[in-house]
């Protein structure tokens, strides 16, 4: 019994003595270049996230304003900066185009006022884009970058910040057209834009002295088809006895 106490006693000595037994050094050289290489091969968190930045694009560099195209543009012009004549440079586009009136009531944030400016709208019959847009028509009238208009009524409206009741109000009546664009269906409600409508058919046959219907009727089918159905249904019997009217005065000028 004692032998084999001592037999146990030996081996396990042996296998201390095996166990906390230093290394031979090129068996520790072969660990640490194990473990320099397994830490290489795992970057820092804060290097990939930078490496997916750097090969991410910004979401401007995708679908930015500069690829924009619309037939649409909305520009600022700022009343110091822009030539004097900067409605005739619009007018030399051939393009029909809205003016705001002169904003210069308008307010920052903190209460003092902003630059006077002018809202413009410009209307293409194809599809522009933002490069075109900013040299050919901003740059020349020293304003910043043009904006694509997404919503034209609603882009209408603001040019007197009609659906803006906290911001300063202006005129509609000073809000400005050139070319064939009906902003007026858009300003007012049904009714008064009927009324706006028999107007400028009346201004009309008044500043050209039309003096018998079939005149206005077939200018309106020609010419004017949104004037046809006020001109031959709902207002026929005002613009005939306008046009009456007119020619009665004209025959009877002399006497």
């Amino acid at each position: 019994m004692k032998e084999k106490n001592k037999k146990m006693e030996t081996m396990e000595a042996a296998a201390t003595t095996t166990t906390s037994s230093p290394l031979p050094k090129s068996e520790v050289n072969k660990i640490e270049k194990l473990k320099k290489s397994i830490k290489d091969s795992n970057p820092k968190k804060s290097d990939v996230i930078g490496q997916i930045n750097v090969h991410t694009p910004n979401k401007s560099n995708v679908t930015g304003q500069t690829d924009q195209r619309s037939t649409t543009w909305t520009l600022l012009l700022y009343q110091d900066s822009a030539p004097e004549n900067w409605k005739d440079k619009l007018k030399e586009l051939h393009v029909p185009f809205i003016a705001s009136p002169l904003h210069d009531k308008d307010l920052k944030q903190d209460g003092t006022k902003k630059k006077p400016h002018y809202h413009i709208i410009v209307r293409f019959r194809s599809k522009k884009s933002f490069k075109q847009i900013k040299e050919g028509v901003c740059d020349p009238l020293g304003g910043p970058h043009p904006q694509p208009v997404f919503d034209f009524p609603t882009m209408v409206r603001y040019l007197a910040h009609l659906d803006d009741p906290e911001k300063a109000q202006y005129n509609i009546e000073d809000i400005e057209v050139y070319g064939n664009i009906d902003v007026k269906q858009y300003l007012y409600n049904h009714q008064e834009y009927q009324m706006e409508i028999l107007k400028d058919i009346l201004n009309f046959c008044e500043k050209y002295d039309i003096t018998e219907y079939s005149t206005i009727c077939n200018y309106a089918r020609d010419e004017r088809p949104r004037w046809f159905p006020y001109v031959t249904k709902i207002f026929r019997s005002t613009v005939d006895a306008y046009v009456r009217s007119q020619r009665y005065a004209s025959e009877n000028d002399g006497n």
